[in-house]
């Protein structure tokens, strides 16, 4: 019967859904709304290698306790071959158990490690439900939403920590049967148990951050692990007791570099570093890495002068060069500094949401939709900065209904009434947009209101001075002494990095996650280099190490005027070992 209801309901039906449970028929109504492809297979996201990892690294404690308390899942063993499934509070998975047959099953769905198993991401299911109500839930086969799920039963609890915060959900699945509503009072005890002994953890993890201030008080904001604030320097009291808003919460109006506090071989929390203490309103705080290149600090004086003025400013840059780095800086360092930075993907979001996204509706605005209405991101920017990136990417739709914002200074939410706004716009893509305009596909109007100011960001190949500072940046992060570094250098510079800074430190990455504890060998640093290229042809290297280093070091004695001090330092070597190397290549000066 269920069955009939669901397909009669995905082809149009709305009146269909009385015959459901209330809570099924609200979730069912609530995906629709959203668009929510019932047909669907793979979850709206999954997560990278990169990302996941770092997930997983951020809750590892959880993951820790779920694996010590497996031992007990034999308990309901007579449960049809189940899987366990434990996911992060947006719902991503980070770690499942469960028999051969039952994770293949499970494997054709995509119900794995890394997948997001939200509402919005794969329809009705019970961890989406207990997401949700943050009550465990029991999703019987045809209540699913999805296609793809109507063959599972799924049981979910959710995890909580000492706020009463959710953290994370525990389910138990079962494929073509319904024996998993037995294990709802096991899932129940189990989480219990499991928040109990996160919130021991906690208290732990808070011990060991307090040690660490005492012993290294440098101005920094010290962070547990959920990047909830547990120490703030004496200079910063007043601030945060003046905006009772944001006790608890990294204020969103400071600057700040994320680094990772290791106690004990264990990630125990963040500290944040702040780029300006809160008196110093005049000066210029760029927020990446330092740059060595004269070029790109020819660039950040661009920047400085742009982002002290009130005008759209457009950012051209080629994939991994740091768009969103500009943006920041520009809203750091502008009058619209002390209101909030909102960034759009614009080409992340599908055309049909991205207009509710930077519109929002009003209440009732449509069946389903929250009954307090949604805030677009355009309205949630008033005050401060709306970062626009992939703005080429934006259908032709809603370039005229962002120009009409620009123009009339309000933005009309879906049903609502005009609301005035005043924001600083700042836009971004890895397009020539004049092209895009000349091609009919970007409005010229539009390009003419964002074009005000442009920044053209240098690529990484023109600046290779800049490779040692984010070595010694992501060596920092990582806790990571490594005294090969002048050779790692000098192989990375025979690179031309396509992908620009995300590229080069994807590569960091991997080097640190093979060669932590040991030294390679200069075939397997450029083993790594190219693991990532896109074709032979583009990543070649251009010259062998020794000659493309030679003409590294005549250039920098040209430019510093044979001065071999000067030369050495936007190098990024000791004196010493330019003149071991002027004597090696034989260079004349």
């Amino acid at each position: 019967m269920q069955v009939d209801t669901w397909r009669r309901f995905v082809n149009g039906d709305k009146e269909i859904l009385t015959s459901l449970p209330d809570k099924i028929a609200s979730s069912w109504r609530k995906c629709y709304n959203e668009q929510v492809d019932p047909y669907l297979v793979k979850p709206r996201t999954v997560l990278t290698e990169n990302e996941l990892k770092s997930c997983q690294r951020q809750h590892q404690i959880l993951i820790h306790l779920v694996k010590n308390e497996s031992k007990h899942f034999k308990e309901i063993m007579h449960i049809k071959q189940p899987i366990f499934i434990l996911t992060d509070e947006k719902g991503t998975i980070l770690w499942r158990e469960g028999s051969y047959q039952a994770k293949s099953y499970a494997n054709e769905i995509y119900f794995n490690v890394g997948s997001r198993w939200s509402e919005l991401d794969v329809g009705t299911n019970a961890i989406g439900m207990a997401l949700e109500n943050k009550q465990a839930e029991f999703m019987s086969l045809a209540d699913h939403y999805a296609i793809a799920s109507r063959r599972w039963s799924c049981a979910a609890a959710p995890i909580f920590d000492s706020n009463q915060d959710l953290i994370g959900i525990l389910d138990i699945s079962t494929y073509n049967n319904n024996s998993v509503q037995e294990a709802m009072l096991f899932l129940t005890t189990i989480t219990q148990r499991i928040s109990n002994a996160y919130i021991r953890e906690e208290l732990n993890q808070k011990m060991a951050l307090l040690q660490y201030a005492g012993k290294n008080l440098d101005h920094e904001i010290l962070c547990d692990l959920h990047k909830r604030i547990v120490y703030i320097p004496d200079e910063y009291q007043d601030y945060f007791e003046m905006n009772q808003e944001i006790q608890g919460q990294l204020p969103r109006d400071l600057l700040y570099e994320e680094r990772e506090i290791i106690f004990n071989n264990e990630l125990v929390g963040y500290r944040y570093k702040l780029y300006r203490k809160l008196s110093e309103e005049n000066e210029f705080h760029y927020v990446g890495v330092p740059s060595k290149n004269a070029a790109y600090q020819q660039f950040l004086i661009k920047v400085q002068k742009l982002a002290q003025s009130k005008v759209p400013v457009h950012v051209y840059g080629e994939s991994g060069s740091g768009k969103e780095v500009i943006a920041k800086t520009l809203h750091m360092n502008s009058p619209y500094r002390q209101g909030p930075l909102i960034t759009v993907n614009c080409g992340s979001i599908s055309d049909s949401l991205l207009e509710s996204e930077l519109f929002g509706y009003a209440p009732g605005a449509f069946t389903g939709a929250n009954q307090e209405g949604h805030v677009g991101k355009i309205l949630q920017a008033n005050g401060g900065m709306l970062f626009l990136d992939e703005i080429d990417s934006m259908p032709w739709k809603m370039q005229t209904a962002l120009l009409r914002v620009l123009e009339e200074k309000q933005v009309v939410p879906l049903n609502g009434q005009p609301q005035p706004v005043d924001f600083r716009l700042v836009s971004a893509s890895n397009q020539d947009l004049r092209k895009r305009v000349i091609a009919k596909e970007f409005r010229e109007d539009l390009f003419y209101r964002i074009y005000v100011g442009k920044l053209s960001i240098p690529p990484l190949r023109e600046r290779l001075e800049d490779l040692l500072p984010l070595v010694e940046r992501f060596c920092e992060k990582r806790q990571w002494e490594i005294n090969w570094k002048e050779r790692l250098l000098q192989i990375a510079r025979t690179y031309h990095w396509p992908g620009n800074i995300r590229e080069f430190n994807n590569f960091l990455e991997r080097l640190y996650i093979f060669y932590a504890e040991e030294e390679p060998t200069n075939e397997q640093i450029l083993e790594l280099i190219t693991l990532g290229r896109l074709s032979e042809k583009e990543t070649k290297p251009q010259e062998s190490i020794e000659n493309q280093e030679r003409e590294e070091i005549l250039k920098a004695l040209k430019s510093q005027h044979y001065h071999v001090t000067n030369a050495a330092k936007s190098l990024g070597i000791s004196r010493a070992t330019l003149y071991r190397k002027i004597k090696e290549y034989h260079i004349e000066y």
